[in-house]
C-alpha cells in the first residue's frame, strides 16, 4: 500500500513527480509517480536504485539489462516500461502502474481465490509469460508478489532479475537467483540453464498459492524447502481436484515434460481452447471476475491512489545529504530536465487536479479521483484548504496518536480492521522473543509491541518489539531471562508505562518507549508485590505478607503525576494472584467467592459466591461456572451450558463460547454465539477448539494451530483458516491475539510472533 514519502525523498525524479513509497528492496526504493501536467492514466511505478549499489559496474550492468529487457516486452498482461536512464548519476526506470494488491497480499487478506478465478488468473499469467519469452527474455521470479491485480485482471511485473536468452549470466555458479518457495529446480541448482520453463514451474507454484494460500513447498526453514523443490516434492493435497493436475504438470522436475505456455492458456481457458491457432484472443470487456474480498482490496488502493493524486505536492527539500536527486531525463528525444520543477501554485495545483480528474477515462482510479475530488475542492471552497484527510498521500500513514490496544481485549473495536489506522512503516514479519518464556498478556503502544513471557520455572520476563518490522527495542530484565519481578510477580502495562513488581522495590515504572526505569511506588515492609494491573489512569497492585498468610493487601495508586496512593484495602482469605479489572471493578478470588471493589475507592460492591474470571479487557462481564455474571454488580446475566467455555464478549452482546468434542459421542468441537442477555443460541461452527477468539467489529478474529480467520459475528460463515510464512506450529495455538489496522500480531508457546495482513 502507499506510503508518504519519507523526509529524504526527492521531489521529482527526471520529468516525474513523486506521490508516495510504494515499497523498498534489495535493488532500491519504488515510488508512485506521475508526469508533469499527466493524468491518472500516467501513473508509474519509479524505481531508483541504492546509493550503495549504483557505483557497482557489475549492478549498473544489471539494472541497464532491467531496462532492457522490460522495454521489449509488450502485453496487456505484463506492465510496460514507460522511460528508464540507466546511465543517470542514480539509475531509475518507471513501468506501468497497475492499481491493486500484490497476489500475495490479497489471499494473505481475503483469503485462497476460487477455481474458476485461478483458472482466468493462470491464463492470464500464461499469455503474460509467452510475451516476455516472445521477447527472448525469461522473467526468473515469478512469485506472488510479483502479480498485481487490477480491476482489469493481474500483470507481470518487475524483471528485476530478467536474462535474455543468449546473455552471459551475471551470478556466479552456485548462487540462487529467485524466490525460496517459488524457485525451480534449476534455480535451486545455480548451474542449470533457468529457460522458459523454468518460468513454467514457478507459474504452478504461483496457482497452487493463489488456490491454497500456501505454496507447494512451504516450510518454515530454508534448507528445507530448497531439498524439497530439488527432490521434486510438492505438496498439492489441498488444491482442488479440478485444477492438482495441470498444476503436478507445471511443477514436473524435469523442464521438457513441463507444460507450454500455450497449452497452459488452452486448459486455462476454454474459449482459448477453440479459437484458431495464431489469432490473439478478444480484449477483456468485462472486469475481471475478482472475489469480493479481492474487490474490496482493489477498492482500497484506488481510493489510496486518489488521494495522493488530489493531494497538493510536497514543497522541495533543501538540498542535503540524501536529499533532490540529481534529475535525469527519460530516454526520449529532446535534452534531459537540468532541474525538477518548482512546485506549483495553489491556483495551478487546483487547476491540475480538474485536468487529473477529466483526464482519468482511461483508468479505473478515476472515478476515485474525481469522488475525492469533489471533497477537495469543496473544502477549499469553504476556507478549508484542503488539508482534511482527502488531501493526504497516504490514508495508512502513520500510527493514530494514542493507539493502545490490548491482547486481553474481547473486542477490538469497529475500526480494528480499518488499513488507515496502521503505521505506514508496518510490512508482515516474523520474529522470535529473545528471552525465555511463552508469551502472554501482550500490548500494542503506537508503534511498539510489548509482551509478558511467563517462564516454566517461574518468573517474568518483559520483551519491546518494533510493531513495523519486529525488530527488538528493549527487554527487561536486559542481561537475560530472570524474572522481571519476584517470583511469579505479573507486570501490568497501560498506554505508557510498565508496572513491574519486584520484592525490594515494590513496583518499577519502566517507560514503554525504551523499558528506562523512571520512577517506583508501593513498597511496604512485610509486603510482597504479586501482581499488577492497569486501568483508567489508576494501577493496582495486589501484595502477599511475607509470611504467606492467607489473604491479600491491594493498593491503588494514581498513573500520572506523583502516583500518590488513592486507597488501601485488606482482603482475608483472598488470592493476590487473582487481581483482574472488569469494567470499572477490581475483583479477587478467594475459596469459593468473588469480590468486587469499587475501582475509585476500594469499597465492596458486591459478592458472587463461586470463582469467576473477567471475558477480557473492556467486557465488563465476568465468566462463572454458573454463567456470565455483570463486572460492577455480580448479578448473574444469563445462565451457563453445559460444556460451553466462554471465549468473549462483543460490545453488541454477542457471546462467544467453545466447546470440546470427542468423548462420550466423538461429537465435533464447536465455535457457538449466543445472545448474552437471552442466553438464545444464533449459530455454532466447527472449530479446532484451540487458540483465542476476539471481535473485531462485525468480524471475529479466530487464531489456531491452523492459522487465523475471520468469520463474520452474524453467522460465523468463513471459519476458514489461512496459514502465514513463519507460522508455529508448537503447542495448542497461539497464546495471544491483537489486531490493529487491518494486521494481526499472533504469539505462540516456542516464543514465535507473527504479524501479517487479517485475512
Amino acid at each position: 500500500m502507499l506510503r508518504p514519502l519519507d523526509a529524504h525523498a526527492p521531489y521529482g525524479i527526471g520529468s516525474y513527480r513523486l506521490l508516495g513509497t510504494l515499497g523498498s528492496g534489495g535493488m532500491g526504493t519504488v515510488h508512485l509517480a506521475l508526469p508533469e501536467d499527466g493524468g491518472p492514466g500516467d501513473l508509474v511505478a519509479l524505481k531508483t536504485v541504492r546509493r550503495d549499489l549504483e557505483l557497482q559496474p557489475d549492478f549498473r550492468l544489471r539494472f541497464r539489462r532491467e531496462a532492457r529487457a522490460a522495454g521489449a516486452v509488450r502485453s496487456p498482461y505484463v506492465s510496460a516500461l514507460v522511460a528508464a536512464d540507466p546511465d543517470a548519476d542514480r539509475p531509475w526506470l518507471a513501468t506501468e502502474y497497475v492499481v491493486g494488491p500484490p497476489l500475495d497480499e490479497a489471499v494473505s487478506r481475503a483469503g485462497a481465490l476460487p477455481v474458476p478465478v485461478v483458472r482466468e488468473l493462470g491464463a492470464d499469467l500464461a499469455r503474460g509469460l509467452a510475451a516476455v519469452h516472445g521477447a527472448r527474455l525469461v522473467h526468473r521470479d515469478l512469485k506472488p508478489a510479483n502479480v498485481v491485480l487490477g480491476a482489469g485482471g493481474p500483470r507481470l511485473i518487475d524483471f528485476g532479475i530478467a536474462q535474455a536468452y543468449d546473455a552471459t549470466a551475471l551470478t556466479a555458479t552456485g548462487i540462487m537467483v529467485g524466490s525460496p518457495g517459488f524457485m525451480s529446480p534449476e534455480h535451486v541448482a545455480g548451474d542449470r540453464s533457468v529457460t522458459a520453463a523454468s518460468d513454467v514451474f514457478c507459474l504452478g507454484a504461483v496457482l497452487c498459492y493463489a488456490a491454497t494460500g500456501q505454496g507447494p513447498f512451504h516450510d518454515d526453514e530454508l534448507a528445507a524447502v530448497v531439498h524439497r523443490i530439488a527432490q521434486g516434492r510438492p505438496d498439492l493435497s489441498r488444491v482442488p481436484g479440478e485444477l492438482r493436475e495441470l498444476i503436478a504438470a507445471c511443477l514436473h522436475p524435469e523442464p521438457a515434460e513441463r507444460p507450454t505456455t500455450t497449452r497452459l492458456v488452452r486448459e486455462l481457458d476454454p474459449a482459448a481452447a477453440h479459437a484458431r491457432p495464431g489469432v490473439a484472443p478478444a480484449p477483456r470487456t468485462a472486469p475481471f471476475p475478482w472475489p469480493a474480498g479481492v474487490a474490496r482490496l482493489i477498492g482500497e488502493y484506488e481510493v489510496t491512489v486518489g488521494r495522493a493524486l488530489v493531494a497538493p505536492p510536497a514543497p522541495r527539500h533543501a538540498p542535503g545529504p540524501a536529499a533532490d536527486l540529481p534529475p535525469s531525463g527519460p530516454p526520449a528525444p529532446g535534452p534531459p530536465a537540468t532541474a525538477p520543477p518548482a512546485p506549483p501554485s495553489p491556483s495551478v495545483r487546483k487547476g491540475r487536479r480538474l485536468r487529473l480528474a477529466a483526464a482519468a477515462g482511461s483508468v479505473v482510479v478515476a472515478g476515485v479521483v474525481t469522488a475525492v475530488l469533489i471533497t477537495t475542492l469543496g473544502d477549499e471552497g469553504t476556507g478549508g484548504g484542503g488539508s482534511g484527510a482527502a488531501g493526504s498521500a497516504a490514508p495508512t500513514g502513520g500510527a493514530a496518536p494514542g493507539v493502545f490496544v490490548s491482547s486481553d481485549m474481547s473486542d477490538f473495536g469497529a475500526d480494528a480492521m480499518d488499513r488507515s489506522h496502521l503505521s505506514a512503516d508496518w510490512s508482515p514479519w516474523t520474529a522470535s522473543f529473545e528471552s525465555d518464556g511463552t508469551p502472554r498478556g501482550c500490548l500494542l503502544i503506537d508503534t511498539t509491541l510489548v509482551c509478558r513471557l511467563h517462564r516454566d520455572g517461574g518468573g517474568i520476563a518483559l520483551e519491546a518489539r518494533d510493531a513495523g518490522d519486529g525488530g527488538l527495542r528493549w527487554r527487561h530484565p536486559a542481561d537475560g531471562p530472570a524474572s522481571a519481578g519476584g517470583g511469579t510477580a505479573e507486570p501490568g502495562l497501560d498506554g505508557t508505562y510498565a508496572y513491574v513488581p519486584s520484592d525490594e522495590d515494590g513496583v518499577t515504572v519502566l517507560r514503554l518507549e525504551d523499558g528506562e526505569p523512571v520512577d517506583t511506588v508501593g513498597a511496604e515492609r512485610g509486603w510482597a508485590p504479586v501482581k499488577v494491573r492497569a486501568h483508567e489512569g489508576r494501577v493496582f497492585v495486589a501484595y502477599r505478607a511475607s509470611g504467606d498468610p492467607d489473604g491479600a493487601l491491594v493498593r491503588a495508586f494514581s498513573a500520572t503525576g506523583d502516583r500518590r496512593q488513592l486507597w488501601r484495602r485488606s482482603v482475608d482469605g483472598a488470592d493476590p494472584r487473582s487481581l483482574e479489572i472488569a469494567g470499572d471493578s477490581v475483583h479477587l478470588r478467594g475459596g469459593d467467592r468473588t469480590l468486587g471493589l469499587a475501582a475509585a475507592n476500594g469499597r465492596t460492591l458486591a459478592e458472587a459466591p463461586e470463582r469467576c474470571e473477567p471475558l477480557g479487557q473492556g467486557a465488563g462481564h465476568l465468566s462463572c461456572p454458573s454463567g456470565v455474571r455483570e463486572g460492577g454488580t455480580l448479578r448473574k446475566v444469563t445462565g451457563g451450558h453445559r460444556g460451553e467455555r466462554p471465549l468473549a464478549l462483543s460490545r453488541t452482546g454477542v457471546l462467544l463460547s467453545g466447546k470440546e468434542g470427542g468423548a462420550p459421542d466423538g461429537a465435533e468441537a464447536e465455535l457457538i454465539a449466543r445472545d448474552l442477555p437471552t442466553g438464545r443460541k444464533l449459530w455454532s461452527q466447527p472449530w479446532s477448539g484451540t487458540g483465542t477468539v476476539r471481535v473485531a467489529g462485525d468480524r471475529l478474529i479466530v487464531a489456531e494451530a491452523e492459522g487465523v480467520s475471520t468469520p463474520g459475528l452474524a453467522d460465523g460463515a468463513g471459519l476458514f483458516p489461512t496459514t502465514f510464512s513463519g507460522w508455529s506450529q508448537s503447542g495448542d495455538g497461539p497464546t495471544s491475539t491483537l489486531v490493529h489496522g487491518g494486521a494481526v500480531f499472533v504469539t505462540f508457546e516456542d516464543g514465535t510472533v507473527v504479524s501479517t495482513y487479517a485475512p
